[in-house]
């Protein structure tokens, strides 16, 4: 699936210019020519990586990225710049607010041939990165939120099926009672059951974190040799 990357620049020859240099990478192009139009465009559809011009009218780089610090999906959106602009302070201020990288224009050869292809694919690749560790920490958080429901439940449960084991095979118990109490019993299977579903679901999560963990292992000791 490609990725898709939005690039932000007044001015539409720069556009085609970044186009052209990412044109070999598996990516799908969006394009703003604004601040307005670039907030507009990630708040309605997915974008992996914003390549952001810094000078542009109305609302500039600056005010883009300080937009999308306020909003709790498009914080997350990396992004790189792409400026004229060699100032130390616009560098500096680019990547104390989370600018991944900067580069400068005019591109030079160097950039179009491999830095930018490279800075472009390092991003996308930290950004997922970043994702898979919130997606598993999510997933521990969820997993312990599981153990201890379980835990809730299941001593109350063993009491409740106890009592109900207890009446059931009560010699002096009357027949409709009896129905009652069967109701009551299969209603806690039904619930144990349940439990068991959720403990299962926690112990297959463990093991493809442990599967992950493990191929990252392999995978890092055979690239090492």
């Amino acid at each position: 699936m490609p990725f898709h990357l939005l690039i932000v620049d007044d001015e539409a020859h720069s556009r085609k210019l970044l186009r052209m240099v990412l044109r070999q990478g598996d990516y799908t192009f969006l394009e703003a020519e604004s601040g307005e139009e670039a907030l507009a465009i990630m708040e309605r559809q997915r974008v992996d990586l914003l390549l952001l011009d810094l000078m542009m009218p109305h609302q500039n780089g600056f005010d883009v990225i300080l937009a999308m610090r306020k909003s709790d999906t498009l914080a997350r959106v990396p992004f790189i710049v792409a400026s004229a602009s060699t100032a130390q302070d616009d560098i500096q201020q680019s990547l104390e607010l989370g600018a991944i990288d900067y580069f400068t224009k005019p591109l030079s050869e160097c950039d179009i041939r491999f830095q930018i292809p490279l800075k472009v694919r390092n991003a996308i690749a930290l950004h997922q990165a970043s994702e898979e560790r919130l997606r598993n920490e999510r997933m521990k958080a969820v997993s312990a939120m599981a153990v201890a429901l379980n835990h809730e439940i299941n001593n109350p449960l063993q009491v409740i099926q106890g009592n109900a084991q207890l009446l059931h095979v009560h010699p002096g118990l009357p027949p409709d009672a009896r129905d009652k109490v069967a109701r009551i019993r299969s209603a806690t299977e039904t619930v144990a059951g349940l439990t068991q579903r959720i403990a299962a679901l926690r112990v297959s999560a463990e093991g493809q974190e442990g599967m992950r963990a493990f191929l990252e292992k392999r995978s890092a000791k055979f690239v090492g040799k």
